[in-house]
């Protein structure tokens, strides 16, 4: 008789400690306790599913009861080893809590456990996903594990810890698992292939490491399903796409270059053929918002943490020519699109009004821009623009072309920085570096300790703007923030009314922290803090005991209440130097 098919991850799965893949902590932490002989009577491993907290445990049963033992390795050979392998050892109990989670099964558990292995040197009782078990049944298990006999271990492994009684956790030895590191996975489905004997290409491993989410035991199902899927000799990136529901990369690069070029027939188009291909709307718009997210990632220069699929010319291309602001823009979009389709049956028709959203909102920008600079030539038409330069005493004129052809794409405009620095001060409606030396003499860290918590907390940053998430809290005190954001669009962006009040909104959601916000580019946060850090070294100091900072021209401006659409100046000031620029009417 022919024996039954065994899936890759039950017949792959790690029979020693050398074999784990990652967990290099948990690893050595049992195999210290067991050369020492503290071995703990109760441990819980707590992890995302399919990091080895099961596989682990039965390891450390093995290394415990070997004949050989106990031992940081159990031999394999023996046959406690082969039998808790096989699962016919009696001392060996593993019980699964979410089928047997009443109290009655803990009362059973608490009953036997007083009689003595009669195999092994310890039983050991496995509960995984103990989080499932009821009041009762924790109630049940709370004095044994309170008082265990000597020869009895518990393992408790859970995905969900914070479900869990404290008195139960307390009685633990707790140990983490981590999601596992895209090379350990690798390096694990290279083994397997070879031991399987199976051509699967370099491409289709990687993305078989990046679609399982730092789970093996995801990795490795993809692994099967794949090859269970390809007609070819060679298992490659399509077989992996077409089992696993994503969508390849050059397809999302496809549509996105739709949107950003207006193209909103060639966006339904592009939508059509992805869903014929059978992806599902909410795996479309994830990997909509996982690309988006990528290529921030690629702008501020984290290009290890791109997947590979995303290293292509084509897009590096894209993503450098894709503004910030639009990006922002385009991921408030896809959330909300995300959230609508829960409540409707209509997913389809929400994707495809999200979509055309996004492909309007650039080409509106663009428009409102243009109406902006026509308004700014109206003004100015038969007049002048003086320039006056910071090391210069005479005038010189330029003239503005009536055409708005040769005002910079908007694209352009709102990636711009001024890099000039001057020793003039900005009028009191912009930040100066008066402002922001008054915060950093008067820093509190508590406050600071306090508002990145609020941040950092889903609960309690729910409402909080894609602006505000992105800006990085870089000094607190005298009830005032310095956030620091990546130009002077994003910074600018944040003053503003809407934005401005949603980030107080955040940071004083239960009481009143913060009265007033700077936000401030990165390039000019670097510039304030290494003067700011040179004075303090060298202590120098006013007669108030304050540090004094050098003058510079930070560009954004103060919250005020303006009508955004009638504000001219500040697309201005993006494109010139205010100190150098005076605009007459």
């Amino acid at each position: 008789m022919k024996m039954a098919y065994q899936a890759l991850y039950r017949a792959y799965r790690p029979q020693d400690f050398k074999s784990v893949a990652g967990q290099h902590h948990v690893v050595v932490t049992l195999q210290n306790a067991i050369k020492i002989n503290k071995v703990a009577h109760a441990y819980l491993f707590s992890g995302p599913r399919g990091t080895g907290k099961t596989t682990m445990a039965k390891i450390m049963a093995k290394a415990l009861n070997c004949v050989h033992g106990p031992t940081i390795e159990p031999c394999n050979e023996c046959e406690i080893c082969k039998g808790i392998t096989k699962g016919i050892i009696s001392d060996i109990v593993e019980i699964d809590a979410a089928s047997n989670n009443g109290v009655d099964e803990i009362r059973d558990l608490r009953d036997k456990v007083k009689f003595l292995p009669s195999e092994c040197k310890y039983k050991v009782y496995i509960i995984d996903e103990v989080h499932m078990l009821s009041q009762g049944a924790f109630n049940a298990l709370l004095k044994t594990l309170e008082e265990p006999p000597a020869h009895v271990i518990f393992i408790l492994a859970t995905t969900e810890p914070h479900k869990i009684p404290a008195t139960i956790l307390s009685r633990c030895q707790r140990f983490d698992f981590q999601s596992l590191a895209k090379a350990d996975i690798v390096d694990r489905l290279k083994y397997v292939i070879a031991k399987e004997n199976i051509n699967v290409s370099d491409e289709a491993i990687d993305l078989v490491s990046e679609f399982c989410e730092g789970g093996m035991r995801d990795a490795l199902s993809l692994l099967d399903q794949s090859i269970s899927y390809s007609t070819d000799d060679v298992v490659d990136a399509s077989d992996v796409l077409a089992v696993s529901g994503n969508i390849s990369s050059s397809d999302i690069l496809k549509l996105l270059q739709a949107i950003y070029e207006c193209q909103g027939a060639n966006v339904l188009e592009y939508l059509n053929q992805i869903i014929s291909m059978g992806k599902e709307i909410p795996r479309i718009i994830n990997d909509l918002i996982i690309f988006l997210r990528d290529t921030l990632l690629f702008k501020i220069g984290k290009n290890e943490s791109l997947k590979s699929a995303y290293r292509t010319p084509e897009y590096k291309e894209f993503a450098t020519k894709l503004p910030n602001s639009i990006i922002f823009n385009w991921l408030d979009i896809l959330n909300e699109t995300l959230n609508n389709i829960k409540f409707t049956t209509q997913k389809r028709a929400f994707l495809e009004l999200g979509l055309l959203k996004m492909t309007e909102s650039k080409e509106n920008d663009i428009i409102e821009l243009r109406k902006k600079v026509e308004r700014l030539e109206r003004q100015i038409q038969n007049g002048t623009v003086n320039v006056e330069a910071s090391k210069q005493s005479d005038a010189m004129e330029i003239n503005f072309s009536s055409s708005v052809e040769s005002i910079a794409p908007y694209e352009e405009v709102m990636s711009n920085t001024i890099n000039k620095e001057t020793s003039e001060a900005l009028d009191d409606s912009y930040i100066s570096s008066e402002d922001i030396g008054l915060v950093l003499n008067h820093g509190d860290k508590a406050l600071r300790g306090e508002l990145e918590s609020i941040i950092s907390n889903p609960e309690t940053n729910k409402n909080a703007s894609q602006y505000l998430k992105n800006a990085k809290i870089a000094a607190c005190g005298l009830s005032k923030v310095i956030l620091v954001l990546e130009d002077i669009a994003s910074s600018n962006r944040l003053m503003r009314e809407q934005y401005y009040q949603n980030a107080l909104s955040v940071f004083n959601y239960d009481k009143k922290r913060i009265e007033e916000i700077y936000c401030i580019p990165q390039d000019k946060w670097n510039i304030i803090l290494n003067d700011f850090s040179s004075k303090l070294k060298q202590n120098i100091r006013d007669e108030k005991g304050n540090i004094i900072l050098n003058p510079i021209s930070i560009l954004v401006k103060k919250h005020v209440n303006v009508d955004i659409k009638d504000d001219i100046e500040d697309k201005i000031l993006e494109m010139f130097d205010k100190n150098i620029i005076k605009v007459e009417e």
